[in-house]
């Protein structure tokens, strides 16, 4: 080769090396160095533990998804291997090996549930908390269930869980599962005539327990309060501990985890703003709210109901809605279509979403019929320069029953709202416990299949100082968000328990000073002595025997404001209520809740309650006699009237939504006053 040719490459390839050669940090970004590595750690930390909440999340409702369907292998193999659980009073089993028998004991030695044979078990209103270390946790969750046999019997269930779970080489698990009976009745008659049917009793004599129950308390008609364990403290999440830092950090290593972590806290948002998404779908659904609904789907999107058939297409999705009934609220129309239990996983590039949901629906036509429905969504979303819209709606319908039957005793193929209009394509097979259809999953086994999340690759980053500290500051606002989404819905699902056991000065402490509440027309009490006085309209303080004070909480929307210290939130309200052997009662509604942040934590502004009914078990909703809420107590008055009047079922009231359609960005206000 020509040297003097050879001169010219060598001088170039140097330049080039030269020029990627990363320079060192200036003398002022090598001091702030230390500080950024602690600001990135603390950072990290607190993306974890949201991280660890959301899989906990994901593993319970697995739990209960696999109870639903009788997958006992599957339920048992979310515990540790040195793992607890004891169900009701028959007792403790230790070990996964126990466990595991324990669940074909209850199968009756088979895996997969008999045609005919209904065991909803719903997963709602968990309250998370994370323990000091990071590697173990404690959840309270309510479990609802509608168990039975087709052509035999059917029962109603409700109860709390206190778990323990451990992540165990960065999975989590199930370390001890307790759940308290609060009741186990017949469909027929329900929990006015009936006490308990089977004394907490599931396995009975036919396999020993390790040892008796830990604890001994009352079933219905009996009463009995949880050992809650967030109860007397704040059950929203608190600030971490300074993670143990080297100092020694360069500054490129710090701009490739900062790249990472904002990867992590976009995928986190992302999960929020889906089950946002479908939560308000099931709202605008209830209120017969068409365009509204139809507007969160993609334009080509697919509505599947699973043995009925497939609408392609946004306006085929309106049209299919349109055919179930007039667009909007309808005097006599119950549709409440509630979206439970979600396992949300969101692609690594955050370009597409899956989620499993459970829905269960009351659905009446006054003077007409009212039944039951429940079933199981496996849908997927898709993000759409920035937003999240519904892709493929798929509804594989589980059991739908008159109600004035019951599952134990009729099994409809379908609604009578469902329209005859003609599908796009067939959709083979129906889905309902007659057929004993098992939910194809979109997720692999929690433990078995758990493996390291698939992360996208973070784009290089080479930050200085100034840009690093200005990333984080923006990292910092977008982990706040999702930590104060996660307080709130701790806080008000706490409410939710401390309503259902009449724990009114624990519930009293989770309001702001000047907080408001207002339920059921009774008017405004304003501050939190006025709201401590304001419960006492539903009892004195601790349970009775012979009440059943149920108030579930669940469907929140939540919105954190731009200034970070405000809060709105949408969320369902179903209780079951009643006196043994003297009444029972159906109500439902929803919470327009506010909420303050005041040192770091977050309290009740306003708890505002729009009741849709209240209907006496025996009677139902098909033959509900028009009646008015409850209203103002002469002897404990408000200090403000209501803020708004509204009407129960059978006619029809729209509670004004706090939210925007998160597609359209439009707010819809018709049928009430205007939002704030």
């Amino acid at each position: 080769m020509n040297p003097r040719a050879t001169l010219p490459l060598l001088l170039l390839a140097g330049a080039l090396l030269a020029g990627c050669a990363t320079e060192p940090p200036s003398r002022a970004d090598a001091a702030a160095l230390p500080a950024l590595e602690q600001r990135l750690a603390d950072l990290e930390a607190r993306a974890q533990r949201i991280e660890d909440i959301n899989a906990i999340k994901r593993l319970q409702r697995a739990y209960g998804y696999y109870l639903d369907e009788g997958r006992w292998d599957d339920a048992a193999d979310l515990f540790a291997d040195d793992a607890s659980l004891e169900i009701g009073f028959d007792g403790v089993y230790r070990g996964h090996a126990r466990i595991r028998e324990y669940f074909r004991t209850l199968g009756g030695g088979k895996q997969g549930l008999a045609p005919g044979q209904l065991n909803e078990q719903l997963q709602l209103m968990p309250v998370i908390t994370m323990l000091p270390g990071g590697q173990q946790a404690r959840g309270t969750w309510r479990a609802v269930s509608l168990s039975g046999q087709l052509g035999r019997d059917a029962f109603w269930s409700e109860g709390p869980y206190e778990n323990l779970y451990v992540k165990q080489n960065g999975v989590w698990k199930i370390a001890g599962l307790h759940w308290f009976q609060t009741l186990f009745v017949p469909y027929e008659g329900g929990w006015q005539k009936s006490g308990d049917v089977n004394g907490g009793r599931f396995v009975g004599d036919r396999l020993k327990p390790d040892s008796p129950p830990s604890q001994q308390y009352k079933t219905w008609p009996g009463a009995f309060t949880p050992p809650f364990h967030f109860r007397g403290q704040y059950p929203g999440l608190l600030p971490l501990n300074p993670v143990a830092i080297t100092g020694k950090a360069s500054l490129q290593e710090l701009s490739r985890r900062q790249a990472s972590l904002a990867l992590r806290a976009r995928r986190l948002a992302d999960q929020d703003t889906i089950e946002n998404l479908q939560r308000i779908y099931g709202f605008y659904i209830d209120k017969g709210l068409w365009s509204e609904a139809a507007a969160l789907f993609t334009d080509d999107a697919e509505l599947e109901i699973q043995g009925r058939g497939v609408f392609r297409g946004r306006e085929r999705i309106l049209a299919y809605l349109r055919a179930v009934g007039p667009e909007g609220l309808q005097s006599g129309r119950l549709y409440d279509q509630m979206q439970l239990q979600p396992v949300t996983n969101v692609a690594a590039d955050g370009k597409t979403a899956r989620g499993r949901w459970h829905l269960f629906a009351q659905l009446a036509q006054h003077g007409q019929f009212h039944e039951w429905k429940t079933g199981v969504y496996e849908n997927q979303y898709r993000n759409e320069s920035g937003t999240w819209k519904i892709s493929r709606l798929h509804l594989y319908p589980t059991m739908i029953t008159p109600y004035e039957a019951g599952w134990g005793k009729q099994s409809l193929p379908a609604s009578r709202f469902e329209p005859s209009l003609a599908p796009d394509a067939p959709s083979p097979r129906a889905s309902t416990y007659d057929q004993a259809f098992v939910t194809p999953y979109h997720y692999a086994h929690p433990v078995r299949g758990a493996r390291t999340a698939a992360q996208a690759t973070a784009p290089k980053s080479s930050l200085d100082g100034p840009q690093l500290a200005a990333a984080l500051a923006d990292l910092e606002r977008q982990i706040a968000r999702t930590e104060d989404r996660a307080s709130i819905e701790n806080i008000q699902t706490a409410y939710g328990y401390y309503l259902a056991t009449l724990l009114w000065d624990e519930l009293a402490a989770l309001f702001a000073e000047d907080g408001t509440i207002e339920i059921a027309l009774r008017g405004i009490y304003a501050g939190r002595p006025a709201v401590r006085r304001n419960l006492n309209l539903y009892g004195q303080a601790g349970l009775d025997d012979e009440v059943l004070h149920n108030h579930m909480q669940y469907q929140m929307v939540i919105n954190v404001m731009p200034d970070g210290n405000t809060a709105k939130l949408r969320s369902r309200a179903l209780s079951m209520m009643g006196n043994f052997r003297k009444s029972s009662m159906w109500m439902g509604g929803m919470y327009e809740n506010e909420f303050v942040k005041i040192n770091g934590r977050w309290l009740f502004r306003k708890d505002q309650q729009i009741n849709t009914y209240f209907a006496p078990y025996e009677t139902g909703w098909k033959d509900l006699a028009q009646r008015a809420p409850p209203g103002i107590t002469a002897s404990n008055p408000p200090d403000r009237p209501p803020s708004f009047l509204f009407d129960l079922y059978p006619k029809n009231f729209l509670a004004p939504f706090h939210y925007v359609n998160p597609v359209t960005g439009s707010a819809y206000r018709e049928g009430g006053p205007p939002a704030r």
